[in-house]
């Protein structure tokens, strides 16, 4: 590894491990919130959550600055390094990766300051629904896009290419948790929001790693996403046991800690998806067309998969199972259509991500 690969390929994994710290904590503060109950601020999931952000934080910082140091010793700033460069404050030279990251990172904390001042205010919620929650939930997310843009500024390199396809996994994961918040708004009754975007992120985000790695993007992002949630939910029903006997905590009566396959069979079904994608790719080439039939024929059958085995979190019917197959139906009709406009503009943002270390930019505003 050369001195210019490992400025680059070290603060990215450093970035990327942040985010992974972030949502390990996630999965393991629902696990919590669901076997045991309500917590306090002070916990070590709520430690892993803002400490992945304050890595990730720091790091952009830290790039940020090196690259105008760089600058101003009359270098131009590697835009392989995090993306191209652009002035900030009319005093940064600030790599595009980073500089979303870090604004991300920065908004997350505050948003963390104003958890505690919610829970002060209102008592403790389980919910991710709370305007505290989805303001952090939304920065960490903004903090993993920021992460995949670094990688793919090194596409070139092998590690950029992997480290590209965890980042946007990672993302796929935490935002499909995020839009849990649309079960607790009155929405309609008809399609179930939640369990539609639960499906239709990674489904999204497996298009858009064909797009940015042309050989084996879906296929590897696919494979990432079921990875990545069976280790992070593994963890977490782990590390739920482990901390209720540190704390002397019982769990409630109707819990039984084990496999979470509830959790690890969505994505499976993800990677089978990735797995056809990619071949059909391979046969046919990539268009905007393509990628939203395929995103729609996706989150039809895959809707239509689980509402037939009644599992992977699908509850179709309705909480009494009266919606039928109308509410199957109208769930399949708007999943076709968010999968499909969203995988359709993979392509263009599949472009835009490839030329995001094209020729630096310094002297352009952000």
């Amino acid at each position: 590894m050369t001195k210019t690969d490992s400025r680059a390929k070290i603060p990215a994994f450093v970035m990327l491990a942040g985010t992974l710290i972030s949502l390990s904590g996630l999965t393991w503060d629902i696990d919590w919130h669901l076997d045991v109950g309500p917590d306090s601020f002070f916990t070590l999931p709520h430690l892993f959550i803002y400490s992945g952000g304050a890595i990730a934080g720091l790091t952009s910082l830290a790039m940020v600055l090196r690259a105008t140091a760089a600058q101003r010793n009359g270098e131009d700033p590697d835009p392989t390094v995090g993306g191209r460069s652009f002035k900030v404050l009319g005093a940064f030279a600030a790599p595009i990766g980073y500089l979303v990251a870090g604004i991300a990172a920065a908004s997350f904390l505050l948003y963390g300051l104003y958890d505690e001042w919610w829970h002060g205010l209102y008592g403790f919620d389980v919910t991710v629904a709370s305007p505290p929650h989805q303001g952090w939930l939304t920065s960490i997310c903004v903090t993993m896009i920021g992460t995949a843009i670094v990688f793919a500024a090194a596409r070139e390199h092998r590690w950029g290419r992997w480290g590209f396809m965890v980042a946007i996994a990672a993302f796929g994961q935490y935002a499909s948790i995020q839009s849990g918040a649309l079960a607790d708004l009155d929405l309609s009754a008809s399609i179930d929001w939640a369990t539609l975007t639960w499906l239709s992120i990674p489904l999204v985000c497996v298009l858009l790693g064909s797009q940015v790695v042309p050989r084996g993007g879906a296929i590897g992002t696919g494979l990432l996403t079921l990875v990545l949630n069976l280790a992070t939910w593994s963890f977490a029903t782990w590390a739920v046991g482990w901390y209720a006997d540190l704390q002397h905590l019982a769990l409630r009566d109707f819990v039984e800690l084990g496999f979470p396959i509830d959790m690890v069979l969505t994505p499976a079904i993800v990677f089978v998806f990735g797995v056809v994608v990619e071949l059909l790719l391979r046969w046919t080439g990539s268009s905007a067309r393509l990628l939203a039939a395929c995103g729609a024929a996706g989150a039809v059958a895959i809707i239509w998969l689980l509402s037939s085995m009644e599992s992977g979190g699908v509850d179709l019917g309705g909480e009494d199972g009266g919606g039928g197959a109308g509410s199957i139906l109208l769930t399949c009709v708007a999943g076709a259509l968010l999968t499909g406009v969203l995988g359709g503009a993979t392509w263009r943002l599949g472009r835009a991500l490839r030329a995001s270390n094209t020729t630096p930019s310094v002297g352009a505003p952000a």
